[in-house]
């Protein structure tokens, strides 16, 4: 638990802060947080890695079969300079390791990937502070933070209260099934939406999970198929659609570091 590396700082947020890295031919940064500072923020961010080392990312062989990703142990900052809205220094980059599999547990016993690389942050996708405070809500509805670029989109769940989950799932907008939220099929061409999911979630956009609650038993998972409600316009301009989407991979999946703050040691 990534909490233990951290000491006194005039600036609260000032941490170890672990991340999931995920992606390809574009590759995002997702935060592990928890409920306690300075962990406590859900940000996802698009990120640039050395060519040399985008390559090996995308071609090693995970030699962990459980924990099937990579993770990114940055050297200390204050997660603060990450806040697209704060008024304080601006981050454009972070030093770190690279680790196939998680940096903490059994990613730890391998070399890594990449022992000391710069990442340059290209753009702040989701940032959003989490209260520690907050009771988790099971009633309440599944949603999840829909981004990505160049035809390949990902969902992660919109973390709220604990004790809760953090999950990354890559999927697909399945053709011919946008629909306004009446369900009524939208008047846009095929191309229009395909073009539409392509650009259109640079910047994370908030989907509702029609029919499910928020506790990990109801989340998506491969091979599944949801109906995901958006409140943004699509192309033909009306307030909010809904699409099926096809759950193709659940890369990451966590609900032991997102209890309540009191299950914590360390």
């Amino acid at each position: 638990m990534h909490q233990e590396h951290d000491d006194h700082h005039d600036d609260t947020t000032l941490g170890t802060h672990g991340m999931l890295l995920l992606g390809g031919e574009v590759f995002y940064m997702s935060h592990l947080p928890m409920f306690m500072s300075p962990h406590n923020f859900q940000v996802i961010l698009e990120v640039s890695l050395d060519d040399t080392v985008g390559s090996a990312i995308r071609s090693h062989r995970h030699v962990v079969p459980e924990e099937p990703y990579d993770t990114f142990v940055p050297e200390r900052f204050p997660m603060s300079e990450l806040d697209p809205l704060g008024s304080g220094p601006r981050r454009t980059s972070m030093r770190g390791k690279i680790v196939c599999g998680h940096f903490e547990r059994k990613g730890r016993h391998h070399p890594p990937l990449a022992a000391r690389t710069v990442v340059a942050v290209e753009s702040v996708v989701h940032f959003a502070e989490l209260d520690v405070h907050a009771e988790h809500q099971e009633d309440g509805e599944l949603a999840y933070l829909c981004f990505g670029r160049g035809g390949r989109l990902h969902l992660a769940h919109a973390i709220t209260a604990a004790p809760d989950f953090d999950q990354l799932l890559t999927v697909r907008a399945v053709p011919g099934t946008a629909t306004n939220l009446l369900g009524e099929r939208l008047p846009d061409d095929e191309a229009t939406l395909e073009k539409f999911f392509a650009e259109r979630f640079a910047v994370a956009e908030r989907v509702r999970v029609l029919g499910r609650t928020d506790g990990p038993d109801q989340r998506v998972v491969p091979p599944e198929t949801a109906d995901g409600a958006f409140s943004i316009a699509p192309p033909s301009g009306f307030h909010g659609f809904r699409v099926q989407l096809e759950a193709q991979e659940e890369p990451y999946m966590e609900t032991g570091d997102l209890g309540k703050p009191e299950h914590h040691h360390g």
